[in-house]
């Protein structure tokens, strides 16, 4: 080694060690003043000492012991605050109301680990806040409810089972974070609920199963992230609903298995569902998600993709016109065993009225909705109708590269709607009735390229008022 260089690499090895004192010393600045609990009397008095004198050079972190503990009132957790609970503390709580732990008007505190039995926990106007690793068994409210204007935060890690309500939700909150990981089971309604809100976040990687209604449900609220690789299984509502004014960028990679149930009839339940209508009379929003990708999707009651735009009716026009949308494509999901609901000898009537029409599809672009971009590369295999229904003056772009298999109707049927690009290069196999269906007013630019095998009425069928402006199928 020269000495040129032995002396760069002393010099290095020098500032290291310079640096390394330095970040020692800095954090010595900010010890936090560590304390333990063994009791709800313990708890409350360092709650009170945290509420004086805890502070962002000496925060507070109170560690409460494994053990039985019975909490007769609400806790409030102050800022630079830590309440971290043993995973073996069971708290019981049922004496506490709505909340068991609140923390209001509050900055960098954190609630982790615990058994809390019969209450939930309240967030509300605060910022670097983090609720994680906590388990929430029988709320009579919400399992952890967000209000007011939160920024910097985290729900994650946390389990949340039989709340009488919601298992997490966000009302009339503005959120900046994730709501990451949890594990919700035997939701009454709805599992993850954000209302009236606005989150800047993702809600991802979380497990839903087991619930009585909606596994996850945006109305009225912006969500400036996305909803990914979530899993949801035995969900008797709708799977993930974006309605009335709500929007997401991607709803991707999420595993959604065995969803719907609640509903009889022809209302039907739909693994993903973006609706806008607002109910009879009302003015529709614009409700949307940017891309609907990667899905897999499972033994669905009704639909496994759906858009409605609303009103219902067989107008091809509406002051609704594009308001429920997609605003890329729709691509890349595995659908299978779509339309499971075996309807009643009651409702037999509602069916021959048409009452059944649509609800057992693999993608539907219902009443007034659109796909700006593509319906392309998905896979649709068992569906008890269509694979890809268009209805009622609805608008796509491109319905291309799609495989659908075994279906009890159409491959892709399109009614009173409209494909402003192409259909082209999809395969569909074994149609009982139809590879393509363009039925009354239904209007397609062009057809090429498809593959169409085992359809028992015809590969392409056109009746009186559907067209195809340039068909080069052959």
């Amino acid at each position: 080694m020269s000495k040129k260089t032995f002396k760069n690499l002393f010099k290095f090895c020098f500032i290291c060690s310079a640096a390394f004192i330095s970040l020692n010393a800095s954090n010595s600045i900010a010890n936090a003043n560590e304390v333990t609990a063994s009791s709800i009397k313990d708890i409350k008095n360092m709650l009170g000492d945290a509420r004086s004198e805890a502070s962002e050079d000496e925060p507070y972190i109170i560690s409460v012991k494994a053990g039985n503990y019975k909490l007769d009132s609400t806790i409030e957790i102050p800022s630079y605050t830590t309440l971290s609970f043993d995973e073996d503390a069971n708290i019981n709580c049922k004496s506490t109301g709505e909340y068991a732990i609140r923390i209001r008007n509050a900055e960098n505190a954190v609630v982790e680990g615990g058994i809390f039995n019969g209450s939930g926990i309240l967030v509300n106007g605060s910022d670097n806040v983090s609720i994680k690793d906590t388990v929430i068994e029988n709320p009579p409210y919400g399992g952890i409810v967000v209000k007011g204007v939160n920024k910097q935060c985290s729900l994650s890690g946390n389990t949340v089972n039989n709340s009488k309500k919601w298992s997490i939700t966000l009302l009339g909150a503005e959120f900046e974070g994730n709501i990451e990981e949890n594990t919700i089971t035997k939701s009454t309604e709805i599992a993850i609920y954000i209302y009236n809100s606005n989150l800047k976040g993702d809600i991802a990687n979380n497990t839903i199963k087991n619930c009585k209604a909606t596994g996850i449900y945006a109305g009225l609220s912006p969500i400036d992230g996305d909803i990914k690789e979530n899993t949801l299984k035995n969900v008797k509502g709708q799977g993930i609903g974006i309605y009335h004014a709500s929007h997401v960028n991607a709803i991707d990679g999420n595993m959604l298995d065995g969803i719907g149930g609640r509903d009889d009839g022809f209302n039907g339940n739909v693994a993903i569902m973006i609706n806008a209508d607002e109910g009879p009379g009302k003015k529709a929003y614009k409700t949307y998600a940017k891309k609907i990708t990667n899905n897999t999707i499972k033994n669905v009651s009704y639909s496994g993709i759906a858009l409605y735009s609303g009103p219902s009716g067989k107008k091809e026009t509406s002051a609704n016109q594009d308001k429920a949308f997609v605003k890329g494509n729709i691509e890349g999901n595995t659908l299978y065993n779509i339309g499971t609901y075996k309807p009643s000898k009651e409702w037999k009537k509602e069916i021959a009225k048409g009452g059944k029409v649509g609800a057992h599809v693999g993608i539907y672009v219902d009443t007034h909705a659109r796909v700006y971009g593509d319906i392309c590369e998905n896979s649709i295999t068992k569906s008890s109708q269509h694979g890809i229904y268009l209805r009622v003056g609805s608008i796509v772009n491109n319905i291309h590269s799609n495989t659908i298999k075994n279906v009890k109707e159409d491959g892709i049927s399109v009614l009173s709607s409209k494909v402003t690009g192409s259909v082209y290069n999809n395969k569909v196999t074994n149609a009982k009735r139809a590879g393509l269906y363009v039925r009354e007013n239904a209007v397609i630019n062009k057809v090429t390229g498809n593959t169409f095998k085992q359809c028992a009425f015809k590969a392409v069928a056109i009746v009186p008022g559907g067209k195809i402006k340039n068909n080069k199928q052959k």
